[in-house]
């Protein structure tokens, strides 16, 4: 069904539009491919980026909330600050380890390195076991040092910076002054 001003053609522009389409040469077409291209190359890798994000986070949940659920039922206090400062770690540190698994750099990576070292032992069968080690005495210095720094910064004095404008009279508040003065005396 169609109404009567549909049919009427008033709303048809009509131009002097060129006989020939303009064209474009190969140089340009491939200059606009090849942006296209890569801007949906990075929007790709930031869909992929942002899909390894979530799925870290994901498994990192699911790993803590057993974890969590497990230690609760075996009588440990989960509600206790301590303890949910020692999740709060222990979720970076899966999440760094995700994270490497799949060539995505995370904070705590670094951390790791520098405190835990990989060994090697050979059993008596003659298998290779490969094992990390932690570094207590880098980690105890460690520890001093971040303490040390603490103290020093708490230590320091807060230097408070006042205003010497209110002091003194400023061009500004000469004139707002005067300003006053005037109108007080058309006033009187």
């Amino acid at each position: 069904m169609t109404d009567e001003k549909d049919k009427n053609m008033d709303n048809v522009i009509y131009g002097p539009w060129g006989s020939d389409p303009v064209k474009y040469d190969n140089k340009t077409s491939n200059w606009i491919k090849q942006k296209y291209d890569r801007e949906l190359d990075k929007n790709n890798s930031q869909l992929q980026m942002k899909e390894k994000l979530a799925k870290i986070d994901i498994i990192t949940e699911n790993i803590m909330v057993q974890m969590i659920h497990t230690m609760s039922e075996n009588g440990y206090d989960i509600a206790d600050e301590q303890f949910i400062l020692d999740v709060g770690f222990l979720s970076e540190v899966i999440k760094g380890a995700l994270s490497r698994q799949v060539g995505m750099p995370h904070i705590i990576q670094g951390f790791i390195e520098q405190i835990m070292s990989p060994e090697k032992k050979e059993t008596e069968d003659g298998v290779d076991l490969h094992y990390s080690r932690f570094d207590s005495p880098l980690l105890a210095d460690v520890i001093e040092m971040v303490s040390e720094i603490i103290e020093i910064e708490e230590d320091e004095v807060e230097v408070e910076f006042e205003s010497d404008m209110e002091e003194t009279d400023t061009l500004h508040s000469k004139r707002n002054k005067d300003i006053i003065k005037d109108e007080d005396k058309d006033n009187e």
